[in-house]
């Protein structure tokens, strides 16, 4: 499906704005989530400078290599292109494209050697980290993000019955991660680098990087992957469960869903993020699990898999509409087992919505 032309020329316009209310003379956005956010542009650029100039009022200025020149040309609004090549190097064009502008705001993700160079070409150039204009507009998702975002879940939602139609017991972690990475692949959409897959004790590691271990259908298995669909990501915690599923096993995991459902109650238009991490905690403080609940309730998530919102105990921004985030309570007992419950979640104008739709049980066939 993907975005057009005019999605993006409005974001640049949104920009715009909230650059002028800001007073933000001009912005330098190299590549990144952001630019993608504003132009569809994905350029890999390596060591080479690149670099987008919006100001509040003006056409667009692309510093470009010549290399991504061509791949660069179509950009949402008008725009001067201060082409450069190997030969010559960036400092020419980077000047020229600077000229008339006195102070410049740049990403907290540009290289350091990046902004040396726009110093160094511009002496006197006003340098600073931009006050969250472009991230604010990224953080509030509107009705074509969510859409991808809809779909994104979907697709991981049939991913997790996916891996119950497999072999389990003849493969290994890193091997069922492959297999997942693969068929997302198959399927047209990119896969988290990072999915963890967990068998047994080892899923009482909340960010495990161990692959190794054989699956075995006796003891559980804990799946954290996701996929993006239009540049908009999905991520899900999942679980399958040995039969028979009773004892703590069963306990924990009844506990985790309860904190989940409170969390997801509480996360309201204009409740403070630290309420809503405060409501998943509690439940499972009551039930006696406190200290085994050892990372933060949720994270927003859209281009990136964590951006803003973070719903931790100690963050006091509100909700607003448009916002996506994970609930994903957990409780991790080393050495014997670990439970974890994730759905990303749309605050819409009615309230919490559910991105994802898969069952909250497992089980190996």
């Amino acid at each position: 499906m993907g975005f057009t032309r005019d999605t993006y020329a409005a974001r640049i316009r949104r920009l715009r704005e909230a650059m002028g209310a800001a007073g933000v003379e001009a912005l330098w956005v190299e590549p990144s989530v952001g630019l993608t956010f504003l132009t569809g542009l994905e350029p890999v650029s390596i060591e080479r400078l690149f670099g987008l100039i919006v100001r509040p009022a003006g056409d667009l200025r692309l510093v470009v290599p010549e290399l991504l020149a061509q791949e660069s040309k179509e950009l949402p609004t008008e725009g001067e292109f201060f082409v450069w090549d190997d030969a010559e190097g960036p400092e020419s064009a980077t000047r020229a494209a600077l000229e008339g502008i006195g102070g410049l705001s740049i990403q907290g993700s540009l290289p350091s050697w990046c902004w040396a160079l726009l110093r160094s070409v511009r002496p006197g150039l006003d340098v600073d980290i931009e006050p969250g204009v472009l991230g604010s507009l990224r953080e509030r998702k509107d009705a074509e993000e969510v859409d991808a975002l809809r779909r994104s879940g979907a697709v991981t939602d049939e991913m997790v019955e996916w891996v119950g139609t497999l072999d389990l017991e003849s493969l290994t972690e890193a091997q069922l991660a492959g297999r997942i990475q693969a068929r997302y692949l198959e399927l047209g959409h990119r896969p988290t680098p990072e999915g963890l897959i967990a068998s047994g004790a080892n899923a009482a590691m909340p960010h495990y990087v161990g692959a190794g271990a054989p699956i075995g259908t006796d003891r559980l298995l804990l799946m954290d992957f996701g996929c993006a669909v239009d540049g908009y990501w999905s991520d899900i915690t999942r679980m399958y469960f040995p039969a028979p599923f009773d004892g703590e096993l069963k306990a924990c995991y009844e506990i985790v869903c309860a904190a989940y459902d409170a969390a997801f109650s509480a996360a309201q238009p204009g409740v403070e993020c630290r309420d809503v991490d405060a409501a998943a905690r509690r439940v499972i403080a009551d039930a006696g699990y406190g200290e085994s609940f050892i990372h933060r309730t949720g994270h927003g998530l859209g281009m990136e898999v964590h951006e803003p919102p973070y719903l931790t105990g100690t963050n006091t921004q509100r909700l607003e509409v448009g916002h996506v985030f994970s609930i994903e309570p957990g409780i991790y007992l080393p050495g014997r087992l670990g439970v974890r419950f994730e759905n990303i979640i749309h605050l819409g104008a009615d309230g919490p919505e559910s991105m994802n739709h898969s069952p909250r049980e497992h089980f190996f066939s």
